[in-house]
């Protein structure tokens, strides 16, 4: 199984045009069951600060969601490449929970 496990940072931008791009940054731990866990760092991003995820790969196929402390919450899908060494990904995020953004989604890379 490929082992997406380590620290990885990229960029995302958002499909809203109004808003800038922001840099990610997160640690991914993985279990022998392709089980993952993420703590993942937003910034400069006006929707969302930090979060906590969980997900899966299988395949090359990555999917992670999970939830700030505010109760916003993001997903995040996509595919890694065969060295595991970079994630194409979509981002949905609905942070109604805190007001500062309803919904907003977008794409980015990640790179370890």
């Amino acid at each position: 199984m490929l082992s997406v496990a380590g620290h990885w940072s990229g960029s995302f931008r958002s499909n809203n045009t109004s808003l800038t791009p922001f840099t990610v940054t997160t640690v991914i731990n993985q279990d022998t069951s392709g089980n993952l866990t993420a703590a993942m760092a937003f910034f400069d991003s006006p929707c969302i600060s930090a979060a906590n995820l969980r997900g899966t790969i299988t395949g090359l196929s990555v999917a992670l969601a999970g939830s700030d402390n505010a109760g916003d919450n993001i997903t995040l899908k996509g595919t890694t490449n065969t060295a595991g060494t970079r994630m194409s990904l979509v981002y949905r995020l609905n942070a109604s929970a805190s007001g500062r953004c309803e919904t907003d989604d977008g794409t980015g890379t990640l790179s370890k």
